[in-house]
């Protein structure tokens, strides 16, 4: 069964939502720089400014999502790239309407240098890096020197790099990349996402050594809440504190039910799930409202 689903999309459906003058008065944006905020805590002893944004599965908002914190991160000041590793699906440049030439291939190629691949964007403070022409072999530029070279440069030059990622389903780029960053924002998409889907990619990551920092919860429907049960009782609503602990105690036992998956990885599942739809505890939760989805 396959874990992967198409969506046809236009440039069109690729936005950055946050507003340059920081005049952001809805909730979806809210929850934008709400992530912002907790993206900045994490960072207060300035070692955790490498983020590795993933998802189980393509169309979670990803991209959205990296686009729109570097742009917020911006506007307190921070200088922010983002960086495009999807390989196979490159769309950073589109939310910023650039040109994908002259990237990441080339600089491994040796017909641009790192400075070179770098472009400025409208967003003061906000810079990116494309894929550049097409990579056939990702693995053998994520473990090559040149790449940790790169980012390394990049973790000094900036505040924040943001790493788009490739979905851990799809591809396993994120063994190498993981490596060389400080962590992962993981992606969770309202109504698409399944808990099984949820549950291997944790697995995938945590297997092989990533640091999974906090949960995204993107293009979340307040309307379809109380109708979607992808996630079981986790979506019919609010609950209060002292029913945490029974949620806890049902969602741990259908977790362990699966096979291969280790205490700490059942553990980081439980808490995934639970704070879809209880803001806080201990992972970065954040709900972002999307009317379209991204890969």
């Amino acid at each position: 069964m396959s874990f992967f689903k198409k969506k046809n999309k236009s440039d069109k459906d690729y936005k950055i939502l946050v507003n340059k003058n920081g005049n952001n008065n809805n909730e979806r944006l809210e929850g934008y720089n709400r992530l912002k905020d907790n993206v900045l805590y994490m960072n207060t002893d300035g070692k955790t400014k490498v983020f590795q944004i993933e998802s189980s599965i393509e169309a979670e908002g990803k991209t959205t999502v990296a686009c729109n914190l570097a742009v917020c991160l911006a506007l307190v000041n921070k200088k922010v790239v983002v960086v495009d590793l999807d390989f196979h699906r490159p769309r950073v440049h589109r939310l910023f309407n650039m040109s994908k030439d002259n990237g990441i291939a080339e600089y491994f190629l040796d017909h641009a240098g790192k400075e070179n691949i770098i472009k400025k964007t409208k967003y003061q403070n906000v810079d990116i890096i494309t894929r550049g022409s097409e990579i056939h072999n990702a693995s053998l530029v994520l473990v090559s020197d040149k790449f940790k070279s790169l980012i390394a440069d990049l973790r000094k030059k900036y505040d924040y790099v943001l790493l788009d990622c490739p979905p851990v389903l799809q591809v396993s780029d994120f063994i190498h990349i993981s490596k060389v960053s400080d962590g992962v924002l993981f992606m969770v998409a309202y109504a698409s996402t399944s808990r099984k889907q949820v549950a291997e990619a944790v697995k995938e990551l945590k297997n092989n050594g990533a640091n999974i920092l906090g949960t995204v919860f993107t293009m979340y429907d307040k309307k379809k809440d109380k109708d979607y049960t992808g996630y079981g009782s986790y979506y019919k609503g609010r609950y209060y504190e002292k029913d945490i602990e029974d949620q806890n105690q049902e969602e741990y036992e259908e977790v362990e039910e699966q096979d291969g998956i280790d205490e700490s990885i059942k553990r980081d599942v439980e808490l995934i799930l639970q704070n879809m739809s209880e803001d806080g505890v201990e992972y970065v939760v954040e709900k972002i409202i999307e009317e379209e989805s991204d890969s």
